[in-house]
């Protein structure tokens, strides 16, 4: 299984950080911030996409589709698009599209297909030989963590969350752990307040769930110039190998 980060940004992006998304091997998405249609295109990938996984509906992990969606219509593309996500994922989408008046035309070149998942249920699903279970999680609005298996291979991406035990069944025993620490470790309370987790909370559920490795992303923007400190607060608690994500870096499971 191959990880691409597409973009790693916390709420608010910089020069050289995308809103987030994360693409699996070439073909599934995991969020589409701002700055995927580019990034995708920069490496080769864009054309082979069929599959997106929003963990919420927050503006920066899914405002990116629209720009997307865009570059697919006028492209000619043919293929239909899957997009799972949260309740009301295919009204907010649908209902931008409108608003920023995309022609029926060019919406009927290919489907969008949607899935929404349950507030209190998992979901797994079959694609291309991916195992894919989505978990209610803990954040100020509805989100959900997906685990992604593929040739014996899992992965766990938590969205923004603050810890919950559905976090900790979801990622258990996966080789990587794709975790947000938005705010550093002192800020516990405040982090937890508004649906997030620190580097503590990420190394701790890692732990608890026998994770093997974590990779780090969404860090707030004001501090990036911590980020070896994010990274020290991790290594108490979790003593595997501890990867601060950047865009555009590439992991192979």
């Amino acid at each position: 299984m191959k990880i691409t980060f597409i973009g790693t940004a916390g709420s608010l992006l910089t020069a050289d950080r995308s809103y987030p998304s994360i693409l699996i091997n070439q073909d599934l998405l995991l969020d589409c911030g701002e700055g995927t249609t580019q990034k995708l295109l920069k490496i080769g990938a864009i054309k082979h996409v069929n599959r997106i996984l929003l963990t919420h509906l927050h503006n920066d992990h899914f405002m990116g589709i629209f720009s997307l969606l865009w570059y697919y219509w006028l492209s000619g593309r043919k293929q239909n698009l899957e997009i799972i996500g949260p309740p009301k994922t295919q009204f907010t989408i649908n209902k931008i599209l409108d608003l920023i008046h995309t022609t029926e035309g060019m919406r009927s070149s290919f489907d969008l297909q949607f899935v929404e998942l349950e507030d209190t249920n998992e979901l797994q699903a079959l694609n291309k030989g991916y195992k894919i279970k989505a978990m209610k999680v803990k954040h100020s609005i509805t989100g959900f963590a997906y685990r992604i298996e593929d040739q014996g291979k899992s992965l766990c991406y938590s969205g923004d969350t603050a810890p919950t035990q559905n976090l900790i069944k979801l990622a258990n025993e996966c080789d990587l752990l794709i975790g947000e620490s938005t705010f550093p470790s002192q800020f516990k309370r405040i982090a937890h307040k508004y649906g997030h987790s620190t580097p503590s909370d990420l190394a701790e559920l890692a732990s608890t769930s026998r994770t093997k490795r974590i990779a780090m992303v969404h860090i707030a923007s004001h501090y990036l110039d911590q980020i070896e400190n994010f990274k020290a607060q991790a290594q108490k608690e979790f003593k595997g190998e501890i990867i601060i994500a950047k865009d555009l870096m590439e992991l192979t499971l």
